[in-house]
């Protein structure tokens, strides 16, 4: 019994720090510093985009209610599956897992081939090797393949073999991320206040309803990010009932992410663009760092600090 026991100390190697880390890590991807200038700003503009994170937070914060209360109800390890099944049944449970595995899947590997986004980002085309094939005209190359399956498989190893190592990892990392968007946030922010940038919207030409409302229904992609919780409540160092406030501020920060990175990338725009609209639609035709909003702003503003502190922001 006394054996026992002490497995199950070494067991709850979860704090609260790491469960945050966890809910706001899986919650921010490479999608955070991409998105702005490939969906957000074209769509909704920089005030669509604003009221669409802050609709999304409100049913993203009501969602999590639902989901850490049943953490509280049901403490024992197992999630939105054995939730369902034990108030609906098997069936629903079984049809309610396989929506969320197809978000696991696009999710997982989306963030994992990220990685070599940055590099080419960054460092241009040094790393990407033989041309393999096109897929929707974006083209795949040898290295950035070996280097994306090299990452997802460690990462894997780690999960299967070092858990409490790789969580205190994504702690480290979660930390990592936000402080560099705080940080970014801080110098580039304030040119933006400047001006009556945040009253425009979009320019695709739909209504401003339905440009808010395009990105509203993208918000319930972040449950897969704090549902992950709710998979490992046998392992918290602390009451379950706590998890609500974590899961609720993860969601918050995870907001404050978004919304910061979408208004980073109106802070410089480069040199022959009238506007922020210009330089937006013409994304698909520059490569590099200019390709990116977010990193240009950073590098343009901030300097070659700038851009090392978004590179390991990114990474994170």
């Amino acid at each position: 019994m006394e054996k026992e026991r002490q497995i199950k100390g070494l067991d709850r190697y979860l704090s609260k720090i790491d469960v945050w880390a966890m809910a706001f890590g899986c919650m921010v991807g490479w999608g955070a510093f991409v998105m702005p200038g490939t969906t957000f700003l074209p769509v909704a503009g920089p005030a669509g985009t604003l009221i669409s994170q802050a609709l999304g937070l409100v049913v993203m914060l009501m969602i999590a209610f639902s989901i850490s209360g049943l953490m509280i109800r049901s403490p024992r390890t197992g999630g939105v599956y054995s939730y369902t099944k034990e108030a609906f049944g098997r069936d629903h449970a079984f049809l309610c897992s396989w929506f969320l595995c197809l978000s696991y899947l696009t999710i997982v590997f989306l963030n994992g081939t990220a990685l070599f986004l940055v590099i080419r980002t960054v460092v241009g085309d040094k790393i990407e090797g033989r041309h393999y094939y096109e897929i929707g005209g974006n083209p795949v190359y040898y290295r950035e393949v070996i280097f994306s399956v090299i990452a997802l498989a460690g990462v894997g190893v780690l999960f299967i073999i070092a858990k409490p190592l790789l969580q205190k990892l994504q702690t480290i990392l979660a930390i990592l991320l936000l402080a560099g968007v705080v940080i970014t946030a801080f110098f580039c922010l304030p040119r933006v206040m400047q001006g009556d940038i945040l009253c425009s919207y979009g320019y695709q030409g739909t209504g401003k309803a339905f440009a808010i409302f395009s990105l509203v229904i993208l918000a319930p992609w972040a449950f897969v990010g704090f549902e992950v919780t709710s998979l490992d409540t046998a392992h918290f160092r602390f009451p379950t009932e706590k998890t609500r406030r974590l899961i609720f501020l993860s969601i918050i920060l995870a907001a404050f992410v978004y919304s910061a990175m979408t208004l980073v990338s109106l802070s410089s725009i480069p040199d022959g663009y009238g506007s922020w609209v210009d330089y937006i639609r013409d994304l698909q035709n520059l490569e590099g760092v200019a390709s990116v909003p977010t990193f240009y702003a950073a590098e343009r503003i901030m300097g070659p600090v700038g851009l090392g502190v978004m590179t390991v922001t990114a990474f994170a």
